[in-house]
């Protein structure tokens, strides 16, 4: 059996395999360079875009949202981003053990909510008890509480030359400002934070038990 002879090795062209390389290189850099300019138009114009939208936005924040309530036949309003809805006919579970400015519970959809009468820390009259009509559901990210309002909470939209900054006084550190009507906004952010209006699961789940055992305990005939 005869085996077979490889062909001789040809020389190698180290001038063409390098004139094929440069022009690999320089065909690449031309590429990159393309996509880089396209890169840059793409960018130039989603930023032109994104500066319209900010116009758009700063526009837009020439008025504020406002949900306005009655409290002692004052108005008061808070800003919409700091409302979640507005309840009507809220039922309001009185508990024991409450703070005198809480008025009880409210079930919203299976979660039991904190109510709140604001005339008491706001320095009002209280000389009679609100209606359950109608509450505010206070909250950013989620509901925290309700806040009881004497008439139909009234939604709208104010330019902000109508609203003037509120001039600092003891006992107040709610009020942000006021409108050209003479409604107290409330600071939405500090209204939120402030501790008593922060009240334990615990406590609100043992009044509940407690007001249902009392509800449904059978009077005993003696």
């Amino acid at each position: 059996m005869k085996t077979p002879s490889r062909p001789a090795a040809r020389p190698l062209d180290w001038t063409a395999v390098r004139s094929r390389m440069a022009a690999a290189i320089e065909q690449t850099e031309a590429l990159l360079e393309a996509a880089q300019q396209d890169s840059e138009a793409q960018y130039e114009q989603r930023s032109t875009g994104v500066a319209v939208d900010v116009s758009a936005g700063q526009s837009e924040e020439q008025a504020v949202g406002l949900v306005i309530f009655v409290l002692a036949d004052r108005q008061f309003a808070l800003e919409i981003r700091y409302v979640c809805e507005i309840v009507s006919r809220a039922r309001v579970s009185p508990l024991p053990g409450m703070p005198p400015h809480a008025c009880g519970v409210y079930d919203l959809r299976g979660q039991l909510l904190p109510v709140f009468d604001l005339r008491g820390t706001l320095d009002l009259p209280q000389e009679a008890r609100i209606a359950d009509d109608w509450a505010i559901v206070c909250g950013q990210e989620r509901p925290e509480f309700l806040i009881l309002s004497e008439a139909a909470p009234e939604i709208s939209t104010l330019p902000l030359e109508e609203i003037r900054a509120a001039e600092p006084a003891p006992g107040k550190a709610w009020h942000w400002a006021t409108t050209k009507i003479g409604a107290v906004i409330l600071d939405g952010r500090r209204l939120l934070d402030d501790r008593r209006f922060f009240l334990e699961d615990e406590q609100i789940t043992a009044s509940d038990e407690t007001e249902r055992t009392e509800f449904h305990e059978s009077p005993t005939s003696e």
